[in-house]
């Protein structure tokens, strides 16, 4: 029985992943809406934080840690409507592609690939083991790894897309912008988040 509670508990949390992916378009509204980035940030952020509370949890799961998994989706939801409601501020200010956008749209999709692969990979541990919480922490784990990642691959895209448009935004007249960006030195493989701003 305690198996297929911790069975049923691993499908809620890949579930909770999966449910509702971040939907901002980054490329295809002109003007974007602030409040639609707080939600995209509410949702990835209590995924997020639902994933760091189960990792808080001891090595057995006892009754009482159910405060652990709220506390932690709490604060993560409004953590994450901050920076999305931020994010929608930046862009606000910018043309198609909205760095904030891509970003909220790869972590949405990272945590739920994460929590997938995760959740896969716990299982090869529950095949040796035969304690079903590895699905869990195969899933949380997972989770926090493909968010790292979207944040990453976010920041590359935009990178990537705001060189192609560069040309045929000199043409335009002037305006105020303030947008995220990677810069990376000369010879260095590693691309750094920056903020540069166009007056």
């Amino acid at each position: 029985m305690t198996i297929l509670r911790r069975f049923a508990a691993t499908l809620a949390l890949v579930a909770s992943c999966l449910a509702l992916p971040s939907v901002c378009s980054a490329a295809e509204d002109d003007t974007p809406s602030i409040v639609s980035y707080g939600f995209d940030g509410f949702w990835t952020g209590a995924q997020i934080g639902l994933a760091t509370g189960y990792l808080a949890t001891g090595s057995e799961y006892e009754r009482d840690e159910w405060r652990k998994l709220v506390f932690g989706a709490g604060v993560g939801a409004l953590a994450g409507m901050g920076l999305g409601i931020t994010l929608g501020l930046v862009d606000s200010g910018q043309r198609p592609p909205q760095t904030g956008g891509l970003i909220l749209r790869d972590v949405g999709y990272g945590v739920g690939l994460g929590a997938v692969a995760g959740t896969a990979v716990g299982a090869l541990f529950l095949i040796d083991s035969g304690r079903a919480k590895h699905l869990l922490t195969g899933a949380a784990i997972g989770t926090l790894v493909g968010a790292g990642a979207g944040v990453a691959f976010g920041l590359i895209e935009s990178a990537r897309a705001d060189r192609s448009t560069s040309v045929s935004a000199t043409a335009e007249s002037p305006r105020l912008t303030l947008r995220f960006t990677a810069l990376g030195a000369e010879g260095s493989l590693l691309p750094l988040p920056a903020i540069e701003g166009t007056f």
